[in-house]
C-alpha cells in the first residue's frame, strides 16, 4: 500500500515538475500545451479571407520595441519582427501604423486598427480584448546617480515623476501610492530630458526604451536604472472588445510561434542575451528544480524508510515462519520411528533425533558433534565400508542394509543443500527392516518348500529306482555263490547309495535357507540339477528341456538366489504348457556377467496380466494351485543380485524370462564356497 502511494505521489511530483516547466517555457500548462488544437477553423479561415489585410497601431518612438528608423524611415523593433512572424503565420498581411502612443490606444478603440501591443489592465479590459502574452517587460525607474533620495520604489511617495502619455505606469501609480506628481510626455525620450533638465525626479516606463534611450544619449555615467522594479508584467496583443474571433485567431498562432520560441530567436537578434524583453524564467527555473530535487530526495529518504518497515516487517514475519517450521520440522523430526542424522563432510554428527537417542540410550549433547565413528551404535563401522563416506565420495543418494545388535537396517543417505559459507552435510536415514527381513525369508522358504513340493513326485520316483536297483542286488548275493558277482553286486549297490544321496543332497540344498553368500558357481551344473530334480515332472507333463550354456561357465554370484530364480521359473513354465512343450534355457556371459533366457512353447500371458506378475499374492492360478508369491519372490531375489529380469509374451505361443546378473568383480571377505 505504502509502495504504491509513494509512487503515485512520484508521478504526481513528475507531472506537477512538467507542468510548472511547461508553463515558464510556453506560458501554457501541460494539459493545454499537449491538447491545445492551434488549427484554424473553417470559420477562423474565411474571416483571415475577409481581412486578409490586419492594421497594427503602436508608439512610433520605444525603441527597442518598435519604432520609426530615422534613416530609413521604416517602422522596425522588436515587436515589429515578432508581427512579421505573425503575419506569415496566419497567412494575412499586417500592415504598420506608427502613432503617438495615446493616439494608438485611441484608434484601437475607435476601430481604425486592429492590434496592439500592451499591458493589461483592469481599465483597459473595458475596451479591449487581450491575447496571451507575447513577451514581458519591467516597469523600470531612473534616477540621477547622485540622487539619494530614491533608492527603492517606495522611495517614489511625494516625489514628481514623468512617462508616456497612457502609459501603464500611470494607472500603476495611481493605484500603489497616494501621493506622486505624474507629468505625461508623448514618449519617453521626451520624459529624460525633462529629468536631465532637473524639471522632475524620476522616469517610469519600460525598462527596455529606457535602457535604450540613456545608452544612445551616453548618459549611463550620471543616470541609472534602479535595481528595483516597479512591477514585471505580460505584454499582449490586444483587439477591439467586438472582435473576439481575432483573439482566437491570434491566441492559435501566438501558440505555434511560441513553441518555435519565435521571441527568443528575435530578441537575440536585437540583445544578444539580456533579458530585457523576454521573461527571465532562469530564476524560476533553477528554484523548480531545487524544489523537484528535493521533492525527490524527500520522496527517496520516504520510500527507503518505508523499504527499511517493510523490510523489518517482512524479516519479522519471515522468522517467525522459520521458526514455526524450524518447530515442525523438529517435531517431525523426532517424532519418526526411523533413526535419523545428520553428519556434515568430516563425518561429525551436526543433530539426531530423539529415536535415536532412545535406542542407543545417549542424549543429545553426548552425540552432537562427536565423530560418528565414536559413537556406539551402527555409525561406529569402519570408515572403509561406511554409507556417510561413500555418499561424499559419490555425491549421491547410497542405499545399505546393515546388521547391528541383531537388527537389521536399511540405511539411505541424502545430500542436503549446501549453505554458503558451510560445509557439505547428509541425512542418514536408518530403518529397522528386521521383521520385514524375517517375514520376507519366511515368504522364501514357504515358497521353496511348495516348489519342493511340486519335486516330490520326481524325487520318489528317483530314489525308487536305486533302491529297486540295491534290492535286486542284495537278494542277487544272496543266491549267488560266486565271490566275483557278488563283488559285481557290491559295486552296484554302492553306486545306486551314491546315487540316492546325491538325489537327496540336492533336495536340501534346495529346501535351506538363502544365505546371501557370494560364491563361485559353475551355471551349467547348478541348472543341471534342478533339471534333475524336476525330471519326473517334465516327463509327467511331456515338455522337453534344453540346455544352451558352456559347461564351464563359472561366475561369482549368489548361487543360492540363481537357485531359487531357476526353480520358479521353471516351475512355472512347465504349469504354462498344460499339453505339452518346450522349455529351453539359453545362458551367455561376458566380462560385465551374464544373460539367462528362459523360453517355453507355452499359453502365454496377457497384455493387461504382464503389468502385474511381480506383484505379492497376484495369480491367475486355480485356488489352491498357487501362492501368487513365486514371481514376486524371484524378483526380490534378482534385484538381491544386482540384476534386472523383464519378461516378453504373447498369448498362444509362449513367454520369455530374461535375466540379466552382473559379474561380482571381487568376492567379499566371506568364505568363498566352490560350488559345482
Amino acid at each position: 500500500m505504502i509502495k504504491r502511494l509513494l509512487i503515485a505521489i512520484s508521478l504526481l511530483l513528475v507531472i506537477l515538475f512538467t507542468n510548472s516547466l511547461t508553463e515558464l517555457e510556453y506560458d501554457m500548462n501541460l494539459f493545454n500545451y499537449l491538447s491545445s488544437n492551434t488549427a484554424l477553423s473553417e470559420n477562423e479561415i474565411a474571416y483571415l479571407n475577409t481581412h486578409n489585410t490586419l492594421i497594427y497601431g503602436a508608439d512610433y518612438n520605444s525603441p527597442p520595441l518598435r519604432y520609426v528608423n530615422e534613416a530609413s524611415q521604416q517602422y522596425e523593433g522588436l515587436v515589429i519582427d515578432y508581427l512579421r512572424f505573425l503575419s506569415i503565420e496566419l497567412g494575412v498581411n499586417i500592415d504598420f501604423k506608427p502613432l503617438i502612443w495615446n493616439d494608438a490606444l485611441d484608434q484601437l478603440g475607435s476601430g481604425d486598427t486592429d492590434i496592439c501591443d500592451m499591458y493589461k489592465s483592469e481599465e483597459r479590459s473595458k475596451t479591449f480584448l487581450f491575447s496571451n502574452p507575447i513577451y514581458y517587460q519591467r516597469g523600470a525607474i531612473l534616477v540621477r546617480k547622485s540622487d539619494n533620495q530614491i533608492t527603492s520604489v517606495s522611495d517614489l511617495e511625494g516625489k514628481t515623476i514623468a512617462g508616456s502619455k497612457g502609459d501603464f505606469v500611470f494607472e500603476y501609480i495611481d493605484t500603489e501610492f497616494d501621493n506622486i506628481t505624474g507629468i505625461e510626455t508623448e514618449d519617453l525620450q521626451e520624459a529624460i530630458a525633462l529629468l536631465t533638465d532637473d524639471r522632475i525626479d524620476a522616469v517610469l516606463g519600460d525598462e527596455s526604451v529606457m535602457n535604450y534611450f540613456i545608452t544612445k544619449a551616453q548618459l549611463k555615467n550620471e543616470y541609472m536604472i534602479l535595481g528595483d522594479y516597479l512591477y514585471e508584467r505580460e505584454a499582449v496583443l490586444a483587439v477591439h472588445k467586438d472582435n473576439p474571433q481575432l483573439i482566437n485567431i491570434l491566441n492559435k498562432a501566438i501558440s505555434n510561434l511560441n513553441k518555435k520560441k519565435t521571441m527568443e530567436m528575435i530578441y537575440q537578434k536585437w540583445f544578444g542575451i539580456s533579458p530585457l524583453i523576454t521573461k527571465n524564467s532562469n530564476n524560476e527555473k533553477s528554484t523548480l528544480i531545487t524544489k523537484f530535487v528535493l521533492s525527490l530526495i524527500f520522496l527517496l529518504a520516504a520510500a527507503l524508510y518505508s523499504w527499511n518497515l517493510q523490510l523489518k516487517k517482512e524479516v519479522k514475519r519471515q522468522t517467525n515462519e522459520l521458526r514455526m517450521s524450524k518447530n515442525e520440522l523438529e517435531t517431525v523430526f523426532n517424532g519418526l520411528t526411523h533413526l535419523m542424522i545428520v553428519v556434515d563432510e568430516d563425518c561429525y554428527v551436526k543433530d539426531v533425533n530423539k529415536t535415536f537417542c532412545e535406542k542407543y540410550n545417549q542424549t543429545l549433547s553426548q552425540v552432537k558433534n562427536a565423530h560418528c565413528k565414536d559413537i556406539n551404535g551402527i555409525l561406529g563401522s569402519t570408515c572403509e565400508a561406511c554409507p556417510i563416506r561413500d555418499t561424499f565420495n559419490k555425491g549421491r543418494t547410497v542405499i545399505k542394509e546393515v546388521t547391528d545388535q541383531n537388527n537389521i537396517y536399511k540405511v539411505s543417505t541424502y545430500v542436503l543443500e549446501q549453505l554458503p559459507e558451510t560445509k557439505q552435510r547428509i541425512l542418514v536415514v536408518m530403518e529397522d527392516i528386521t521383521e520385514f527381513k524375517m517375514t520376507e525369508r519366511s515368504m522364501l522358504q514357504s515358497n521353496k518348500m511348495a516348489a519342493i513340493g511340486q519335486l516330490a513326485a520326481g524325487i520318489a520316483h528317483e530314489i525308487r529306482t536305486p533302491l529297486g536297483i540295491i534290492r535286486n542286488n542284495c537278494y542277487f548275493m544272496k543266491r549267488s555263490k560266486s565271490q566275483d558277482d557278488k563283488d559285481e553286486s557290491m559295486t552296484v549297490i554302492e553306486s545306486s547309495v551314491e546315487r540316492a544321496n546325491r538325489i537327496i543332497d540336492n533336495l536340501l540344498n534346495f529346501s535351506r535357507l538363502t544365505d546371501n553368500k557370494i560364491t563361485n558357481t559353475n551355471v551349467y551344473n547348478l541348472i543341471s540339477n534342478i533339471y534333475d530334480l524336476s525330471k519326473k515332472s517334465f516327463a509327467n507333463n511331456h515338455v522337453l528341456f534344453g540346455l544352451d550354456c558352456p559347461d564351464d561357465l563359472v561366475l561369482t554370484i549368489n548361487s543360492g538366489s540363481l537357485k531359487h530364480v531357476m526353480i520358479n521359473l521353471i516351475n512355472n513354465a512347465i504349469d504354462a504348457m498344460p499339453n505339452g512343450g518346450d522349455l529351453d534355457i539359453h545362458v551367455t556371459a561376458d566380462s560385465k556377467g551374464m544373460i539367462i533366457l528362459v523360453s517355453d512353447t507355452g499359453i502365454g500371458i496377457e497384455a493387461d496380466v504382464l503389468e502385474n506378475i511381480f506383484n505379492p499374492f497376484f495369480t491367475t492360478k486355480a485356488p489352491g494351485s498357487g501362492t501368487g508369491l513365486g514371481l514376486y519372490i524371484t524378483f526380490n531375489e534378482v534385484q538381491k543380485m544386482n540384476g534386472v529380469i523383464s519378461v516378453d509374451s504373447t498369448p498362444g505361443s509362449g513367454t520369455t524370462f530374461t535375466l540379466i546378473i552382473p559379474r561380482h568383480e571381487e568376492l567379499t571377505k566371506r568364505s568363498i564356497h566352490n560350488e559345482s
